[in-house]
């Protein structure tokens, strides 16, 4: 990715695994506000989780780059995997600050993460460094969450994501 992106969005999420929604956001997210592009950053250690991601840092960010791929305005970023631990927003939001000074950063959250923003860390730095995108959900009903519940099933999971994901986890056999 270039460091001429004026307007750049942030997804973070723990992408296990991608999935419609996620594209969606981003998508609606790049129209509404005229984003050059939108980077999704897949969390090592989400600071809310409990219990960690059920497939590895390795695999979600492999589905993340078989979701967007062939979409220009969609990159996916590592940042919070290479620093290991807990990721925390305002971490990756001043890493990317850095890396593209010039731009203007939007931090895309979902509105069911609005409730629970006083209790993320130094969110007023947060708020300093980018802008808010809250896209609601209610549009759209899709999780991680039913996605693995649908596979344990054996159910299908067809445009419930990418067709890439749904091979990477069919080859790698995850969620099963």
């Amino acid at each position: 990715m270039g460091k001429s992106e004026n307007k750049l969005g942030i997804l973070g999420g723990c992408f296990d695994p991608v999935h419609a929604g996620h594209l969606m956001m981003a998508e609606a997210a790049a129209d509404a506000f005229g984003l050059d592009k939108v980077i999704f950053v897949a969390a090592n250690q989400p600071p809310f989780k409990n219990g960690g991601a059920a497939a590895s840092a390795r695999d979600r960010l492999a589905m993340v780059k078989a979701a967007i791929k062939g979409n220009p305005r969609l990159a996916v970023s590592d940042v919070e995997i290479k620093r290991g631990g807990v990721s925390y927003t305002v971490d990756t939001l001043d890493y990317f600050r850095k890396i593209y000074p010039a731009a203007e950063l939007f931090l895309i959250i979902g509105g069911d993460n609005v409730a629970g923003l006083a209790g993320w860390k130094s969110i007023d730095s947060i708020r300093k460094f980018a802008s808010f995108i809250v896209i609601e959900r209610d549009w759209f009903d899709v999780s991680s969450t039913l996605i693995r519940q649908r596979i344990k099933q054996k159910k299908s999971i067809r445009y419930l994501t990418a067709d890439g994901v749904i091979r990477y986890i069919n080859r790698n056999r995850l969620y099963i």
